[in-house]
């Protein structure tokens, strides 16, 4: 039979605007237009809608909507990320204390002046502004050419008075700084038509000074599907970034066509907004081994939408548009981002991830006592356990700590040599307030640091009092628990079950994995939750999950012909026989062997028995892992 071999992915799109009746674009016309062009099937409700309005929300599809003129120039505002603005050049934060520069601006008075981010303002033309708010930034911004006194305190202590010229300073959706110790940073809030030429302006002024990069993606939503391509690409050089699948079926790949731009690693910051090309770099970054990531899970979305005006069809747009999800797309190595986004290497509150990411930015220790080093998603981080251990810097190092799973590669630095250690063995000896996330009656079973390593990704729970009963027998419900979890999931909608009661802790669960088409009923409209789980349904529910999050195992799935594997597993019962198959001959690994996501030979094991909750995790730990979703 023929093994799964990875190969490439996905896509992007924007954020969402609000809809309006009121359009040059005729109902037909962009009934028509969806027919043709719609990911997916439209539901009957599309062809009684009387209004855009009806139409759209008929669809579902909050990526697909009508947007008039005006909402059409806010949207590519929006895209593009460029603006300007009269001030002092800086972007802000109103804090207790002042007005806190969170980044300066070129060609604005603050860097001319020489404030740094981190600076913060006390005190505006005499007057205290603690704490601030936006009545004191309105005291800083006014007309070009006029001047304003200011009062900072700086990041050591000092505290000095200014006079700034205020300017028009221009706001691009990317900026560019070194920090000191040979820290690039990249700060990217959208990618629009520039955002890769902002890339390569400042990769080459700071290059040579700089031994790694961050890369902050956090809250951007997203932007041009070329932009994304083209940023990833210039950390991870040649080759397939992403592809995309039509409702047809058909794939298009998008390569990036030259060299990589730096050879040094990428920390990229994700957050929770984290979306669409932002997931693509993320993912991309991920998929290369070209750095890590570190933060919250990203937003989950993984479909591509295409912008339709009077460029595309004069006859039926003015200044109006349709934007209208035609694809849907996946990683460097076939996985998709919706829905279940992408999961960082080091998960961890968003708001600790830049302050984490300073810290494994030191550089390779010619000496290695005091030093840790970490070698995460195949590329080696250093951490100063001096530096670390600071009281302003000991709450990211904790959630460093916390994030690593049990058997991620750890080295201590003792005298001038490196000694491999475990996560444990740091924990105890750098002490600290480490919350782990891992669970206390594992013991040394053969699962434990799989099962620990989805508890440090927030993929398991336990009972609540910090065990996870690996013994106990797995309900029909619970395993919808355990994948809605994975996927990052819930269902509020209908009940789609009479014996699946909304209420019910399980219900969400249940319900959302039935409507992605992952699990189905015993019968019409009977679920039974609590029956106990038997392997073969195991398999055959995990390999649809298989199916949704990768391409490639969805080509293959449904390309099985029946006859071959009743050839292949004749034992098997045939309605099981496809999950098996996936489960047991559907992967391989780089040098091309068959890859068994169970926990033991399918020879020792039988298809009616039921599953304990530790085999199901470590099942489900196999297949994220061998997909490259986790990835540390």
């Amino acid at each position: 039979m023929k093994k799964f071999i990875r190969r490439a992915a996905a896509l992007l799109c924007a954020a969402v605007l609000l809809m309006t009746s009121a359009s040059a674009l005729s109902v037909e016309d962009a009934r028509e237009l969806l027919e043709d062009l719609y990911i997916d099937e439209l539901p009957p409700g599309a062809y009684s809608a009387a209004t855009l309005e009806d139409l759209f929300a008929a669809v579902g599809d909050p990526y697909t909507y009508y947007m008039t003129a005006e909402e059409y120039e806010a949207f590519n505002t929006r895209v593009e990320g460029e603006t300007s603005v009269t001030g002092i050049g800086a972007s802000v934060e109103y804090t207790a204390d002042g007005i806190l520069l969170t980044g300066v601006l070129a060609g604005g008075g603050a860097v001319e002046a020489g404030l740094q981010a981190g600076d913060l303002i006390i005190a505006i033309d005499g007057a205290p502004c603690a704490p601030a708010d936006e009545t004191h930034r309105d005291r800083l911004v006014g007309q070009a050419g006029t001047t304003v006194a200011i009062t900072v305190r700086h990041a050591g202590g000092e505290v000095r008075d200014y006079r700034i010229q205020r300017r028009l300073v221009e706001i691009h959706n990317t900026s560019t700084t070194l920090w000191d110790g040979g820290v690039g940073y990249i700060d990217c809030d959208s990618f629009g038509s520039q955002t890769f030429q902002y890339f390569v302006e400042g990769i080459r002024e700071y290059d040579d000074d700089a031994h790694i990069w961050i890369v902050d993606m956090r809250s951007n939503t997203g932007g041009l599907l070329s932009a994304g391509v083209y940023t990833t690409g210039a950390f991870t050089g040649p080759g397939t970034i992403l592809s995309t699948r039509n409702r047809d079926g058909r794939y298009r790949r998008y390569n990036f066509p030259y060299n990589y731009l730096t050879p040094d690693p990428a920390i990229v910051l994700t957050n929770a907004y984290s979306a669409s090309a932002a997931e693509i770099f993320a993912a991309g970054v991920r998929d290369a081994r070209a750095g890590i990531l570190i933060g919250d899970r990203t937003f989950g979305k993984g479909v591509a939408q295409q912008v339709f005006d009077r460029g595309n069809y004069p006859e039926l747009f003015d200044q109006d548009a349709v934007k209208i999800t035609v694809s849907r797309f996946y990683s460097a190595h076939g996985n998709t981002t919706d829905r279940i986004g992408v999961i960082p290497t080091l998960l961890m509150d968003p708001n600790l991830s830049q302050d984490a990411a300073r810290l494994l930015s030191a550089g390779e220790p010619q000496r290695p006592e005091g030093y840790l080093r970490l070698t995460l998603n195949g590329m080696d981080y250093y951490l100063d356990l001096k530096e670390a251990r600071r009281e302003e810097n000991r709450m990211a190092f904790d959630a460093i700590l916390a994030a690593l799973p049990p058997d991620a590669a750890v080295a201590s630095g003792v005298r001038s040599s490196w000694e491999e250690t475990t996560v444990a063995e740091v924990v105890e000896t750098c002490g600290g307030d480490v919350n782990s996330r891992w669970f206390a009656d594992l013991g040394d079973r053969a699962g434990a640091d799989k099962i620990n390593a989805l508890a440090t990704y927030g993929i398991l729970a336990g009972d609540g009092s910090g065990a996870f009963r690996p013994d106990d027998t797995l309900t029909r419900a619970q395993l919808c628990a355990l994948m809605a979890q994975a996927i990052n999931v819930a269902y509020l909608g209908q009940g789609r079950f009479t014996d699946v009661e909304d209420g019910r802790w399980y219900a969400q669960y249940v319900n959302a994995m039935a409507e992605m088409g992952l699990v189905n009923g015993v019968s019409a409209g009977v679920f039974r939750p609590n029956d106990t789980l038997t392997l073969g349904q195991l398999c055959t529910f995990m390999g649809r999950l298989a199916a949704y999050l990768n391409c490639e195992v969805y080509d293959y799935m449904q390309a099985q012909d029946p006859a071959e594997l009743a050839q292949e597993l004749p034992e098997v019962a045939p309605g099981l026989r496809s999950g098996v198959d996936a489960m047991t001959q559907m992967l391989a690994d780089r040098e091309g062997h068959t890859v068994s996501l169970l926990w033991d030979e399918l020879s020792a094991l039988d298809l009616n028995a039921p599953v304990n909750r530790e085999q199901a995790a470590v099942v489900l730990y196999n297949l994220l892992w061998e997909l490259g979703i986790l990835s540390y």
